[in-house]
């Protein structure tokens, strides 16, 4: 396991590294094949497709069908990808800097047990008399590189 500062670095390193695909992500929403934006693109037909793929255009079109529906394989998209001259990029582009994930997962988990705490704490005559917002912000920063963050039942 990663010391909490090794992890911190780690996040930050690959943060940068993501912060530009989610530029790229946000020009091409709405593409909803990439076979045939690519194919128009090269100005090549179904057919001519079908053809250097090595396939029928019937199977070519289910491919185009699978791939707007979600259920085209990796291998069968670097195969239609190569057979047009590209190469086929997979990646998870974060919908927010990763640093931002983090944090709001650390004030979800942390406000979660202090709510469980002050239950606790009320039905014993007990108050709690810091302010919850400020206390919840230093408790999320202390433990926002835990090894525990990501777990359901963990702190």
């Amino acid at each position: 396991m990663k010391t909490p500062s090794e992890q911190k670095l780690i996040t930050k390193q690959i943060s940068r590294r993501l912060e530009d695909l989610r530029e790229v992500a946000g020009k091409t929403r709405g593409i909803t094949s990439w076979i045939d934006y690519v194919r128009s693109g090269l100005g090549m037909t179904l057919a001519q497709l079908a053809d250097r793929v090595g396939v029928t255009q019937a199977t070519l079109s289910g491919s185009i069908k699978s791939e707007k529906e979600g259920r085209i394989t990796i291998n069968k998209l670097r195969e239609i990808a190569d057979a047009m001259e590209c190469d086929l990029v997979y990646e998870f582009v974060p919908r927010k800097k990763l640093e931002d994930i983090i944090f709001d997962q650390a004030m979800k988990k942390t406000g979660k047990l202090m709510d469980e705490a002050e239950t606790h704490m009320s039905l014993e005559d007990q108050k709690v008399t810091l302010d919850k917002r400020e206390r919840l912000i230093e408790l999320a920063s202390e433990k926002i590189y835990s090894k525990y963050l990501w777990g359901y039942r963990d702190w």
